[in-house]
């Protein structure tokens, strides 16, 4: 059936926007694109279970157009603004993170949590630094830029549980609330930083419910 086939659509769409940050090479428009994709991402997830439409052929052409539209795009308009060889090394870096990231995810059984970052918050946060850096770069050390990229990538990896709206009523989701919070109180501030928060605010968020567990199981 045709219908069957919406979801499938929908990942191909956020591949384009993937591949169009890339061919443009603009790190402003690109970053939107990247957030664009983002919403296509969460998107096809939604049109896949309303419509019950579950495919091994879904399953990979997700992580192909995630791996494009948040490994790949996001690393090469980061490495548009910043091209020495120290930011090569990292873009690099951060490609294979996430690749590993995304062929990890496909192994694993159903769980309300994610495994570690979850590849678009990672391409979230390098986008909301590439898009702040593009529109007025802020003096800062010289390490910062780096750990932009590579802090991402290393939290793809680590071994530790991210919260996702599975399985969790939004109104009773105190983490999703503090996410929600810091980042509109950022983009009435400056919304140039709204998008780096959002992100941010949910790597610190999901490391501080980390820590509270691990305190209540002492």
């Amino acid at each position: 059936m045709l219908i069957s086939k919406v979801p499938n659509f929908i990942t191909l769409c956020n591949a384009v926007c993937g591949i169009i940050a890339i061919l443009l090479g603009n790190p402003i428009l690109g970053a939107y694109l990247v957030l664009l994709a983002m919403v296509l991402d969460t998107v096809d997830g939604l049109a896949a279970r309303m419509l019950n439409v579950k495919s091994e052929l879904g399953k990979q052409l997700d992580s192909l157009a995630d791996l494009i539209s948040f490994g790949v795009a996001p690393a090469f308009l980061y490495y548009t603004l910043f091209t020495d060889t120290e930011s090569l090394l990292a873009c690099v870096f951060y490609i294979l993170s996430g690749l590993f990231r995304l062929g990890k995810f496909n192994t694993l059984a159903y769980s309300n949590d994610f495994n570690g970052l979850p590849i678009p918050a990672a391409a979230g946060i390098v986008s909301g630094y590439v898009l702040l850096y593009a529109f007025d770069a802020p003096a800062s050390p010289d390490i910062l830029p780096l750990l932009a990229i590579i802090g991402p990538g290393v939290c793809m990896n680590i071994h530790m549980k991210f919260f996702s709206l599975k399985g969790e009523s939004v109104l009773t989701n105190w983490k999703l609330w503090i996410v929600i919070l810091s980042t509109l109180i950022t983009l009435y501030i400056d919304w140039h930083y709204a998008l780096l928060m959002c992100f941010t605010s949910y790597l610190l968020v999901s490391f501080l419910s980390g820590l509270m567990r691990n305190v209540k199981s002492v």
